[in-house]
C-alpha cells in the first residue's frame, strides 16, 4: 500500500492526478480492508500531496496559479466535496452489501475514464470553452467535487480534462490548479467527515505511512517535472487513465461476483 501511494503520489506534480483515482482501485482490488477505509485513506493521502506540493511551490516562488480565476472553481469544488461525502454515506446505509458501493464506484470511474480518454485522443479536433462566469465555474467545480468525493479520489485526470476543455489550458500547466482544486475539495471532504463523525475504522499506522508516502511522492515528482515537456505528460495522462480502466473493471467483476 505505501508502495502505490508512493508512486500514485508522483502524478501529483507531473500532471494534476491527485493520486487517489490510482490509490483507490488498487488498494479496493487488493481486499485488505472496507471501501470506506480505503476511501478515506485516499482522501487523506490525495490532500496530504495536493497540500504538499502546493507549499513546496509557494516556498520556491515556483507557483503558476492565477488564485482569483481559479477561487470560484476551487470554492464550487469543496461544497460539491461536502455533497458527495454525504451521498457516498447515504448509499452505504441504504445498499444491503457495502461491497456493492464499491461496484457503483467501479463503473462509474469506468465510465469517466473512458470518455476523458476518448476526448483526450481527439483534443486537437475538440474546440475548447473558455468559462469566465463565476457561477458558471463554481457549477462545474460544484458537479467536480461532489462526484469526485463520492468516488473517494481527488479527481486529477478529470480535473484536468475540466481545464483543458472548459479553460482552454495546456496539459502541463493545468497541473498546478488541479492541485489547487483538489485541496479545496478534500479538505472539505475531511471537514465534514470528522464533523458527522462518519470516519472509519483503520490501522493509524497505514494511515501515518500514507501520509509520508504522499509527502515523499511530491517531492520526487516536482524534481521528475523538471525535465518532461507536455508531449510526455500527456503520455502520463493516457497511461493513467487505461490503467485506471483495467483496474476498475477487476474490481467490478470481483465487487458483483461477491
Amino acid at each position: 500500500m505505501f508502495i502505490v501511494c508512493f508512486l500514485a503520489s508522483l502524478l501529483g506534480p507531473l500532471c494534476g492526478i491527485g493520486g487517489g483515482v490510482i490509490i483507490k482501485p488498487i488498494v479496493d482490488a487488493m481486499g485488505v480492508m472496507s471501501v470506506s477505509a480505503v476511501s478515506f485513506l485516499s482522501s487523506i493521502s490525495v490532500l496530504v500531496m495536493s497540500h504538499s506540493t502546493l507549499t513546496q511551490n509557494a516556498v520556491s516562488r515556483q507557483s503558476e496559479i492565477d488564485t482569483r480565476s481559479m477561487v470560484p472553481i476551487a470554492v464550487g469544488s469543496a461544497v460539491g466535496g461536502v455533497f458527495g461525502k454525504a451521498v457516498f454515506n447515504q448509499l452505504g446505509t441504504v445498499l444491503p452489501d457495502t461491497e456493492l458501493v464499491g461496484a457503483v464506484q467501479a463503473a462509474i470511474l469506468i465510465t469517466l475514464s473512458l470518455t476523458v480518454l476518448i476526448c483526450t485522443l481527439n483534443k486537437s479536433r475538440i474546440r475548447g470553452l473558455m468559462l469566465e462566469r463565476a457561477a458558471a465555474q463554481a457549477s462545474i467545480g460544484f458537479l467536480a467535487g461532489a462526484c469526485w468525493s463520492f468516488l473517494g479520489i481527488g479527481g486529477g485526470p478529470f480535473n484536468l480534462a475540466i481545464l483543458v476543455f472548459f479553460f482552454s489550458m495546456e496539459s502541463k500547466p493545468t497541473a498546478q490548479p488541479s492541485l489547487f482544486i483538489i485541496a479545496f475539495s478534500q479538505t472539505a471532504s475531511l471537514v465534514f467527515t470528522l464533523a458527522t463523525g462518519s470516519v472509519p475504522a483503520f490501522s493509524p499506522v497505514v494511515l501515518i505511512g500514507m501520509a509520508a508516502m504522499a509527502v515523499l511522492g511530491s517531492v520526487v515528482g516536482r524534481r521528475l517535472l523538471r525535465h518532461m515537456d507536455s508531449s510526455a505528460v500527456d503520455r502520463l495522462y493516457i497511461f493513467a487513465l487505461v490503467l485506471i480502466m483495467v483496474i476498475c473493471a477487476y474490481n467490478l467483476v470481483r465487487f458483483t461476483a461477491l
